[in-house]
């Protein structure tokens, strides 16, 4: 089973969802409270723990104290990994007004995208949700069943599961390297067995950021004197900017896997785990630390797994230094152009590192029957997709 949460926009919302929120928000940060009380971060037993009193101070469905505690208890587990991790975090909470119903406490007309959404035992709200008709995919499909809904201001984020696709038997591979301003790599079909270099251009994303930074900077400047209307002004500058990248991420995923689809490929991604920025001059740090390639590689992910397309993780060490050809290790990582000493390769360093996990998973045997010439990526020219 595979769930994807779909965003909609409420039409109007009655102000009885506010109050709904309010509440439900009051009731998750009262059950965290008593959770780091008692040091308890099971459900069951929070839930034992807390559930009568929430109940009975709170005069909402009881399906959304459930959901409540269980949020509580999700931020109360992360609470204690953070603290088991030797980390120093502050006590929970959560501050934005949120809701979430399961998929038993509303109903959804597919038909005339109406939301009925109770509030406590003979009070029901409904609620009007633009559709679009990317929307419609998801409402008119009868084989994609709804999980639960979470409302935020203004939004309505309703997650719709179904049954996870079988992966296609993969006739190609396709093994990219994440950059700041591109995804780079070679595309290899085991029957032709070719190999040739692509890219994928996100290179707006940067400049978006550092503008927005500009922006916020500039507003700090100018509205020092009222913290109130700068803090107010700098949030929404980081909106917009959160916005417009997640639009061209989502285009960039969008854009691999139709080609990956098409092509029957699987993808062959980096693993980040660990990996953080480390360099001594702040300002790098700042530009490496807002680079949103987790992101990336988390949207491409999950739309994968809807797909049926398979993903593989490997480790990048050293996967931009190595020489496909002769297997030596350069020292330094400085160049856009990769040269190899012993053996005279040359080629993108980017291209290169795509190659070399191309190379580390067919070594592994996690991809099979493929087969390649290096000596021509080094002359056709790079496709973008």
């Amino acid at each position: 089973m595979v769930v994807r949460g779909i965003t909609f926009y409420i039409d109007d919302p009655p102000v009885e969802i506010k109050y709904l929120s309010e509440d439900f928000r009051l009731a998750v940060n009262k059950a965290i409270r008593a959770g780091l009380q008692s040091g308890i971060t099971s459900r069951y037993k929070l839930s034992n723990l807390v559930y009568k009193d929430l109940r009975s101070e709170h005069q909402i469905y009881a399906q959304h104290v459930v959901s409540a505690i269980e949020i509580a208890a999700s931020i109360l587990k992360n609470y204690r990994r953070a603290i088991r991790k030797g980390m120093n975090p502050k006590k929970p909470y959560i501050k934005r007004l949120m809701m979430k119903a399961e998929n038993q406490a509303y109903k959804l007309d597919r038909k005339n995208g109406e939301v009925d959404l109770p509030i406590r035992a003979g009070l029901h709200v409904k609620l009007k949700i633009i559709v679009s008709d990317y929307h419609r995919k998801y409402l008119d499909n009868p084989s994609y069943s709804l999980g639960p809904l979470t409302l935020l201001p203004g939004r309505a984020v309703i997650a719709f599961r179904k049954d996870a696709s079988k992966p296609y038997m993969p006739k190609a591979a396709l093994a990219l390297d994440t950059n700041e301003i591109s995804l780079d790599g070679i595309f290899v079909n085991a029957k032709r067995k070719k190999a040739t270099a692509i890219k994928s251009d996100y290179s707006e994303i940067p400049i978006i950021q550092q503008r927005h930074y500009l922006r916020r900077k500039k507003l700090q400047t100018k509205k020092a004197h009222d913290r109130r209307t700068m803090r107010k002004l700098c949030r929404k500058e980081g909106r917009r900017e959160h916005d417009r990248i997640k639009y061209r991420l989502h285009e960039t995923a969008n854009n691999l896997l139709s080609y990956a689809k098409d092509n029957k490929a699987i993808i062959i991604l980096e693993d980040l785990t660990g990996m953080r920025a480390q360099r001594a001059n702040p300002k790098i740090n700042r530009r490496l630390s807002s680079w949103p390639r987790r992101k990336l590689h988390q949207i491409i992910e999950y739309k994968a797994e809807w797909e049926g397309i398979s993903v593989i993780k490997l480790n990048p060490r050293n996967s931009s230094r190595t020489c496909p050809r002769c297997g030596s290790i350069k020292k330094s990582r400085l160049g856009k152009i990769f040269k190899c000493k012993q053996c005279g390769w040359q080629i993108d360093r980017q291209i290169n590192a795509g190659i070399n996990l191309l190379q580390t998973a067919i070594s592994k045997e996690m991809v099979g029957g493929l087969r390649f010439s290096l000596d021509a990526l080094q002359h056709d020219p790079v496709i973008s997709i």
